[in-house]
């Protein structure tokens, strides 16, 4: 019986699907709308639904055709909203038919620990590691990790196994939460900081390696961290014992917010990130999702 493969495909982008190359023997197409607009964390929501429903209904693995600007953003999220086992191949609405292809074949062959990840060029991001490094013409890289692999011959070829996955599971209800991001930069006195946490439900601190400036945040950062959950994301040992990430700044963004959004509160948030960080013992479970908040 055919692999069935469900591709999500934005308003007018289905030519992608007509143009490309012949599919891999034993697979099956099938094309879907898709669900909500994706700039929000409402529509991603919606999206994760409709992934979810397609697994439900016999998907071997489903693939989202995305806009560039933010597909490293929803990867993550959906990497995190999804309970299932199923892989989900994310691939920008610029590509080309080939790209589409590629990521038809991962989602169709790829293991079933495999999450969410991003195709392009060839090569297999996974989710956490992906961001965008073009504008003009989008391209996507892994700083520090590499490619989970490539696509050779329409076949999915995997270098390295990902830490095993985990999810922030809901129900998400109520008013969406507000979290903010910060960049440290230079002559930062803390007053722009103030006013932004004095906002939020959760801030996100970004710093470079050894900033100087940082140094200078500490009061604020200490005030706003006995209210309400702030991560740092730094590379070197933050000030004053302060919670730290090694996530990409967005990306940290849509963890604290699925985890707020989910109800935890701000002594859950951040074990949520040491466990993320192998920082604290996270519970085990028989399935390809190990830590789930």
């Amino acid at each position: 019986m055919p692999r069935l493969v469900v591709v999500f495909l934005p308003e007018g982008s289905g030519a992608m699907v007509d143009a490309m190359p012949s599919l891999p023997n034993g697979v099956r197409v099938e094309r879907r709308p898709a669900a909500g607009p994706v700039s929000t964390f409402a529509g991603v929501g919606e999206l994760a639904r409709a992934v979810g429903e397609a697994v439900a209904g016999g998907a071997s693995g489903v693939v989202v055709v995305h806009p560039a600007e933010t597909l490293a953003e929803t990867a993550w999220a959906l990497e995190l909203l999804h309970e299932g086992s199923a892989p989900i191949a994310l691939v920008a609405a610029s590509g080309g038919p080939s790209e589409l292809a590629d990521a038809i074949a991962v989602a169709a062959a790829g293991p079933r620990w495999l999450g969410c990840a991003v195709v392009a060029h060839g090569d297999i991001h996974a989710a956490r590691h992906v961001r965008a490094t073009g504008i003009a013409a989008p391209a996507f890289a892994s700083p520090g990790a590499g490619p989970l692999g490539q696509v050779i011959g329409g076949i999915p070829r995997l270098l390295w196994r990902p830490p095993e996955r985990f999810t922030v599971r809901g129900p998400f209800a109520g008013r969406p939460p507000r979290v903010g991001l910060h960049v440290v930069a230079l002559g930062d006195d803390g007053a722009l900081l103030r006013a932004l946490a004095g906002h939020c439900d959760g801030l996100i601190v970004a710093a470079r390696a050894g900033q100087a400036a940082l140094a200078a945040l500490v009061p604020v950062l200490a005030e706003t961290a006995a209210r309400i959950p702030v991560v740092l994301h730094s590379p070197t040992a933050t000030p004053g014992g302060m919670a730290v990430t090694g996530l990409e700044p967005l990306k940290a963004r849509v963890l604290m917010h699925l985890l707020l959004d989910a109800g935890h509160d701000r002594a859950a948030v951040l074990n949520a990130f040491a466990a993320l960080e192998g920082n604290a013992a996270a519970p085990s479970a028989p399935s390809p999702v190990a830590s789930a908040f």
